[in-house]
């Protein structure tokens, strides 16, 4: 795994439980570790990467105060289903109110991550000759 940039507890809440976890921010992936209670005894850690390609969107939001969620929407349903409570490639990671600056550093980071993934496929579409030109080429 590439190194971490900056990593955040949450939660899910899940029917009468809770699952656990840590979201790590690294160069171009979100790599999300969290834990599952299977049966009444196993608890079987799980670990889903999302890289920066496959997020659409994310915000932070103040839900109460104690709580703040970071809510997030993929291009396609597949890189969200193994993520406990999603629905349609949109899920939620709950943070407490003693992380929430550390949540919105990493709704930030995100959204510089996702802004260079724009910019680049935005330069990329651009004809050869045009790529670098510098602003005030342009007339």
């Amino acid at each position: 795994m590439p190194t971490s940039f900056m990593s955040l507890p949450f939660w899910i809440p899940q029917g009468i439980g809770v699952v656990d976890g840590i979201a790590s921010v690294c160069e171009s992936e979100l790599v999300l570790e969290f834990e599952v209670r299977e049966g009444l005894l196993r608890i079987v850690t799980r670990e889903v990467v999302l890289p920066f390609e496959e997020i659409e969107s994310v915000v932070f939001k103040r839900t109460g105060l104690l709580r703040n969620v970071l809510l997030f929407s993929t291009r396609r349903l597949h890189p969200a289903s193994r993520i406990p409570g999603s629905r349609a490639g949109q899920f939620a990671l709950y943070v407490t109110s003693a992380h929430k600056n550390k949540a919105r550093e990493v709704e930030s980071l995100l959204a510089y991550g996702l802004a260079r993934r724009d910019l680049s496929s935005m330069r990329d579409s651009l004809p050869p000759r045009r790529r670098n030109l510098r602003p005030e080429d342009i007339t």
